[in-house]
Parts: C-alpha cells; sequence; structure tokens
C-alpha cells in the first residue's frame, strides 16, 4: 500500500508541473511530440492582423439589431499536410506531421475543417503553444458523415495541431483547415480564482445572477440542461436539450433560428458555470462538435438540431420538459449565457403577454415585460423560457433588456413551434412526439449518474470506492486512460467541477486521514 501511495503522489506531483489537458469527446493521452525526440523545426504560418477595434464598434451597433454575439473574426484558409507544415518520419517508424498557426493578439484560436476523415489509429492533437491547453486525441471515431469537424478553443495566439500515423498506416486519411477563428474577445478562458466582484468574470452585465446562486438552487436540474454553443465558427448563442415522449435521450437541443449558420460545425459547450455564486472560471472543456438540423420556423424562431454525438454520461445532461399549450405562465425563468459568459438565471415575476415579435399584440411570442432579477443579453439568444413547473414555453428571441433600461424581451412561444408548420421540417411535434400520442406536456429527463456519496470514479457497479479509483482517476488524467463513466462521481472535494485537487484529495482520505468524499450534488 505505501509504494501505491507514493506512485499515486508521484502522479499528482507530474500533474502539478506539467499541468492538464483539456478535451472534447476524444480519446485521452498525450501528443507523440510531448514523450519523444523530434525535430524541432515546426512550420508556422501567421494569419493576418485583426483590427479589433473596427469589429468591436461593428457589434456594438449590431447589438442593438438583434445579432447573435461574436467573439472572433473568421480567416478562409486552405490548409492540410500537402501544402503546409511540416511531415517526419520517427524512429519507429511512425509518420508525424506538426503546423503552427499564429493570430497576432488573438484570445484564444479556434479551428473548423473541411474535411476531416482519420484512418484507424491515427491521432489529430491541437494545442496552446504553452502546453496548457492540449486538445484530443481525436481519431477515427470523431469521423462524420458529412466529412466536416471542429475543435475547440485554445487560449493564446498560436496553436498548434500535430497529426501523427502510426507504423503500419499507410492511409493518410484526410486533413484540411477551411477556417481560423482569431477571438478578439475575451470569453473563452481566465484564472481558476475569484475575481473583483465589481469587475464580473467575463463580459455580461453587473446584475447577471450565476446559476449556484441560491436563486438558481431549484432550478439545478434545468441548469443542466442549458448549453453554450459556437454557430457559425465565430457567433454565440445559448440552447438548450430537450426530452422527447419517448424519453430515449435523443441529442435535441432547442434553440433560436436566427443563430443560424452550419450545424456541422457548430460546437456546443455543456456546464460552462461557476461551481460557486462567486464569478469564478467553469469548466469548457465538455464540449461536442457538429449537428444536423431537424426543423426550424421564422414564425417563432425556433431551431431543433440534432447533435451528432451522444452526450457521454459525464456531461450529466439533464432532458429539459416542455408544454406546447398556449397558456401564459404567471412568472417566468430564463437560464442563458449572456456575453460568452458563465451560465446566468433570470426571474421575472409576472405574467407573460401574448404577442408578436416586437409588439406588444399578437400570438407568435410571449413577452416578458422586464425582469425582476437578471436579465439577457447577446450571446442569450436561443435560451429557453421556463414556466413555474419548469417547462420550457419559449426560447430567446430578442429584445431591449438590460441592467440598465427596464425593456421587454420577446420568446418564440413553444406552442406555435409545436403545430404552426406544415410539414415536419417547420414544426416540433413529429420528433418530440415520433408516435403522435397527442401528448401536449412534458416533464424533463434526469439523467443522473451519482447517488450517494462521491468517489465512485471506476463505474464500480456496487457503488464502492477503493484506492482502484484514484487509479483510475490518475491514468485518466495523464496516462490517457477511459474517462470516468460519471463526472459528478469525480468531483470528491465538492469544488463543482474535476480537477487535480480531487486526486489529492482522495490520497488525503485513504492514507491519512482526511474528510471523506463529499455527497452527490
Amino acid at each position: 500500500m505505501k509504494v501505491a501511495r507514493i506512485g499515486i503522489i508521484t502522479a499528482v506531483y507530474i500533474a502539478l508541473t506539467y499541468g492538464l489537458a483539456e478535451a472534447q469527446i476524444s480519446s485521452g493521452g498525450q501528443p507523440v511530440s510531448f514523450q519523444k525526440r523530434v525535430g524541432d523545426y515546426v512550420p508556422m504560418i501567421s494569419m493576418p492582423a485583426v483590427d479589433a477595434e473596427a469589429l468591436l464598434a461593428e457589434d456594438e451597433r449590431d447589438g442593438k439589431l438583434g445579432v447573435p454575439f461574436r467573439f472572433g473574426y473568421k480567416h478562409d484558409v486552405s490548409l492540410n499536410p500537402d501544402n503546409s507544415g511540416v511531415w517526419e518520419t520517427l524512429d519507429d517508424g511512425g509518420r508525424l506531421w506538426r503546423l503552427a498557426i499564429k493570430c497576432p493578439e488573438a484570445y484564444s484560436i479556434n479551428l473548423v475543417y473541411d474535411q476531416y476523415r482519420l484512418p484507424e489509429g491515427a491521432r489529430l492533437f491541437v494545442y496552446s503553444d504553452d502546453r496548457n491547453v492540449v486538445l484530443g486525441a481525436f481519431t477515427s471515431g470523431n469521423n462524420k458523415e458529412h466529412g466536416k469537424f471542429a475543435t475547440a478553443p485554445t487560449r493564446g495566439d498560436v496553436t498548434i495541431l500535430e497529426y501523427y500515423l502510426p507504423p503500419g498506416v499507410d492511409d493518410p486519411g484526410l486533413l484540411s483547415l477551411v477556417r481560423v477563428v482569431h477571438a478578439y474577445k475575451d470569453i473563452f478562458f481566465g484564472p481558476l480564482k475569484e475575481v473583483d466582484p465589481t469587475e464580473h468574470f467575463g463580459h455580461s452585465d453587473f446584475c447577471e445572477i450565476n446559476v449556484n446562486c441560491p436563486e438558481g438552487e431549484p432550478w439545478k436540474n434545468e441548469v443542466r440542461s442549458v448549453v453554450m454553443y459556437i454557430v457559425d465558427e465565430a457567433w454565440q448563442c445559448s440552447g438548450v436539450m430537450v426530452n422527447n415522449v419517448r424519453e430515449d435521450q435523443t441529442p435535441y437541443m432547442l434553440t433560436a433560428n436566427h443563430c443560424h449558420g452550419p450545424e456541422e460545425t457548430i460546437l456546443v459547450v455543456f456546464n460552462y458555470q461557476s461551481p460557486s455564486c462567486e464569478n469564478i472560471v467553469g469548466p469548457g472543456d465538455m464540449t461536442l462538435s457538429g449537428a444536423t438540423l431537424v426543423a426550424a420556423n421564422d414564425y417563432s424562431d425556433f431551431k431543433l438540431v440534432q447533435l451528432s454525438e451522444q452526450p457521454p454520461a459525464s456531461y450529466d445532461v439533464y432532458y429539459a420538459g416542455w408544454s406546447a399549450i398556449d397558456i401564459a405562465s404567471q412568472s417566468s425563468v430564463c437560464i442563458h449565457h449572456p456575453e460568452g459568459d458563465i451560465k446566468k438565471i433570470s426571474f421575472d415575476d409576472d405574467s407573460l403577454l401574448s404577442a408578436d415579435y416586437l409588439l406588444s399584440y399578437g400570438d407568435s411570442h410571449w413577452r416578458v415585460g422586464n425582469w425582476e432579477l437578471g436579465t439577457t443579453e447577446s450571446g442569450s439568444s436561443g435560451s429557453p423560457l421556463f414556466d413555474p413547473e419548469h417547462r420550457i414555453v419559449g426560447q430567446l428571441h430578442g429584445g431591449m433588456a438590460s441592467c440598465r433600461r427596464i425593456k421587454p424581451d420577446w420568446y418564440g412561444k413553444f406552442s406555435k413551434s409545436w403545430d404552426y408548420g406544415t410539414t415536419p421540417e417547420t414544426r416540433l411535434k413529429d420528433w418530440l412526439d415520433p408516435d403522435n400520442t397527442g401528448t401536449l406536456v412534458l416533464d424533463g429527463l434526469d439523467t443522473e449518474c451519482c447517488v450517494g456519496m462521491t468517489g465512485n470514479i471506476d463505474g464500480d457497479p456496487y457503488d464502492i470506492v477503493d484506492p482502484m479509483d484514484i487509479v483510475y482517476l490518475a491514468e485518466w488524467m495523464w496516462a490517457g486512460g477511459p474517462a470516468p463513466p460519471c463526472m459528478e462521481e469525480v468531483d470528491v472535494d465538492g469544488s463543482g467541477y474535476p480537477d487535480l485537487m480531487d486526486a489529492v484529495y482522495l490520497v488525503t482520505y485513504f492514507w491519512e486521514g482526511g474528510p471523506p468524499p463529499v455527497d452527490c450534488p
């Protein structure tokens, strides 16, 4: 046991020294260049400079017109292993391709691929030049029928692609970049610590309320259903995972139709929220790439997409319920990502008013007269409006509300989105009630995976917490092992998200008489 303890403490020390890798759905592990001797030369391609001041001025103007929140500038490129970067043959016979991309003064860089087809055994990593953010490994398991892909942002103004073909793999696959996105707003990264509350982390307004404040406690399930996503590669909107009558966890996301862009390359971010009421940067690495448009209609400004991948159990997704009955609720709640910020919650204590968009009459939308707590902003578009029974009744189209102005917002009615359209492609009912049962009200579906005390990291069927859970955690964090089947089990110290300190906590618990893992949330 003493040897095991020394091994784990050594692993913790290594992690403290070199940092942790972040990843969307991937196979984990480390880039080959982190482990083997490789050449020092990595060609760098620099993108043109971006006039951030001019772009911010455009955003100020467009924000008043209801345009989705923009954070980045898109550089059109055509980069692939045949026309850029450098190949080298390694001692084991494998081949390695690397390319560095620089966007001067960018806060982060995200990449979009018009061709992505990796052969079995190949691995792609994308990482920041300081190696503090590492995405991957992406493999053939990420291949999509449409052949497109997108990777999450890496921090800083240089990102590096590393593509490895192991010995015996002769098929180079297809890997081609079509877009490099230069983030001129800093919305994805920040220090993992509290900041001055007068500054408010991110860009959202001063009256916004974090979802883990006391006001959000009754809405913890619905909080797990709301996502932030990157659309058209450089814009950000909000959305919500929705239940269907079969309750089969089909990964449908409801959002606003005016958040337009190619669904194949959207990047959906789950659980980007502070672990407490304070402004603390939440985890931004729980992501999924790609979706398929299922239905949309301008009348109520709704769009329903099906994600290309099933959210893993570790994302702890809640599929929100809904009401297709056209009755004004007496109070409402909105959960959203304003200005690309961590997740917020807003409250309206008054009855909704039936209206058309930007009007005080009509019947395509619900009008929120004003918010008693919180507000909405650019980036909140597509976020759900819940009634007191915790069911979706609309999604945000637009409005004029802010912390400084008592103005209305308009939400496309779920009841109109349900059956206003004349074809399955223009209404919700064919997808959320595929067997035509006539259901008009449906509660949410909880996929909660953690029960009792946390710590069952390896998914033991008898819910046993033992040192093997530490081994499993260490292999996942530092050796490319499989992800824990339930990420809530990892958060043994109750910080709100899994990190290195959970490993330290378990070591202290098992061998130094520390406190036991906290109870599941």
